[in-house]
């Protein structure tokens, strides 16, 4: 039961429906977000969650309305919008309260819900899986060192960002790597909770609520550890390159995994300059917020995407079959070619002490000059 659920809405007004839920103790709580596609031009809603971690799941929820493109609509909007709905369906599509029931069917999540006035109705969503094996297929062109240096000084800067990984596991974000999914508790609790003891140790005064600084602050806390719905990136192939193959040995196992995102193209599409993270349709955001309080966003050229979508790589796969393009390439290298790979970015200048700035970044340096056997 305790996941990330998203199943689509089809007949005459398509759309998506989200469940996030978390198991705390004897009770599972979290959220339900329900939006339709803009043309539409109907309301999106959030449905607070609550009920015993023992079947039946059956709890009672209430509506509140969500704009179209994301955040809460006060009392007075929503006054508004419902006075329209009720004009044009003679009724309202989505009570004030509704009657809702879960049931696990294999990896399958039935949603039923009703109410005295309306008629039940159900969708199957699909669990997020961020375990399940990648499905990406790396790249022809891209098979070595050579090609990848190669085709990277060709492209114009700033239209990729890159993300290097030292295995090919699927992309996702610390937040939805962990078992937590609800992320407006997240948003709600814990930033507000690490902004009051962190302040004082930020050197540069942010402040909660401006969306700038909000991204600012979700990097710093990405930045020394604590989960976020936030996925670093790079606007350098070969700092992306390094973080690659930084800790892979010739004989390695593992497989190397640079990954190509088009946010030139993905931002035309989709690009927003402010945006809602939990109550909002299915997204994701190339964010280069302000290096403020973060020394090592610079050197690092860092990029970040956000995103309330555990599946990111399904979910791009599925806009790119939306959209008959592609965003988002791989390219593979083989372990075997680490030592050439590290010596040329030493050379670029790109070691752990220009990327990691500080004094761990100076030992870690000097340990991989004097220690590291000959080849």
């Amino acid at each position: 039961m305790q996941g990330q659920w998203i199943g689509n809405i089809d007949g005459e007004y398509k759309g998506t429906l989200r469940v996030e839920l978390e198991k705390r103790g004897d009770r599972i709580s979290g959220n339900a977000y329900l939006f339709y596609d803009q043309s539409h031009q109907l309301p999106g809603f959030r449905f607070p969650l609550s009920f015993n971690a023992v079947a039946p799941f059956v709890t009672e929820t209430q509506t509140i309305y969500l704009f179209t493109d994301g955040g809460v609509m006060s009392q007075e909007d929503r006054n508004r919008i419902e006075a329209v709905l009720v004009r044009r369906f003679d009724k309202l599509p989505i009570p004030a309260k509704l009657n809702v029931e879960f049931v696990n069917e294999g990896a399958d999540l039935i949603v039923k819900w009703w109410s005295d006035e309306y008629e039940p109705e159900t969708l199957t969503l699909t669990h997020s899986d961020i375990k399940a094996t990648s499905d990406l297929v790396a790249r022809p062109d891209l098979t070595t060192w050579d090609q990848f240096r190669q085709w990277a000084v060709s492209q114009r800067p700033r239209n990729y960002i890159f993300r290097g990984q030292s295995q090919p596991h699927k992309l996702a974000t610390t937040f939805h790597r962990t078992w937590r999914k609800d992320l407006n508790t997240w948003i709600v609790d814990d930033v507000r909770m690490l902004f009051g003891v962190t302040i004082e140790r930020l050197s540069f005064p942010l402040q909660l609520g401006n969306m700038e600084h909000n991204a600012a602050f979700w990097n710093i806390l990405q930045h020394h550890g604590y989960p976020t719905p936030l996925l670093d990136w790079t606007l350098s192939p070969f700092v992306a390159a390094y973080f690659a193959f930084c800790n892979i040995k010739p004989n390695d196992t593992r497989a190397p995994r640079i990954y190509i995102f088009d946010a030139s193209a993905w931002n035309e599409k989709y690009g927003k300059l402010a945006f809602f993270a939990d109550v909002a349709p299915p997204q994701l955001i190339v964010l280069e917020s302000m290096p403020a309080g973060n020394p090592r966003a610079v050197p690092q050229q860092s990029v970040s995407t956000v995103s309330n979508i555990a599946d990111i790589e399904a979910f791009i796969r599925h806009k790119e079959q939306e959209d008959d393009r592609t965003y988002l390439t791989i390219c593979d290298l083989a372990a075997d070619e680490a030592p050439k790979i590290m010596r040329e970015l030493e050379l670029m200048g790109i070691t752990y002490g220009s990327v990691f700035p500080g004094l761990d970044g100076v030992c870690r340096d000097m340990k991989d000059r004097l220690f590291t056997e000959q080849v």
